[in-house]
């Protein structure tokens, strides 16, 4: 773990790993610019941190979007701004709710 650089933290917390990347470290994205509000939640740019990868391949800029859309479900979205994919053309129709009304946090 601490040979690829990341921090290691016995925890007792459920589901919480052990073996993390630290906010300093050289691996990951960092946040582009302001998070931006949109009708149903946030926007916001991610950046590579670096030049150095894990998995190769790695996209930057990175977009995610999060949208609040019931009280019990949240969807999220990472995509290539710079690079046109194919979506199914699934319409959800959702009310859309505000942080505040939502059963969930997000941080």
């Amino acid at each position: 773990c601490e040979a690829r650089g990341c921090s290691w933290c016995p925890t007792y917390v459920t589901n919480a790993p052990w073996c993390f990347f630290s906010d300093d470290t050289p691996y990951g994205y960092s946040l582009g610019g302001n998070t931006e509000q949109t009708t149903n939640g946030w926007r916001v740019t991610l950046n590579k941190r670096q030049t150095l990868s894990l998995f190769g391949n790695d996209i930057s800029p990175v977009v995610l979007e999060v949208e609040f859309q019931t009280k019990d479900r949240l969807r999220f979205k990472l995509y290539d701004p710079n690079q046109e994919r194919f979506e199914v053309p699934l319409k959800i129709v959702s009310p859309g709710v505000t942080a505040d009304e939502a059963n969930y946090e997000v941080e």
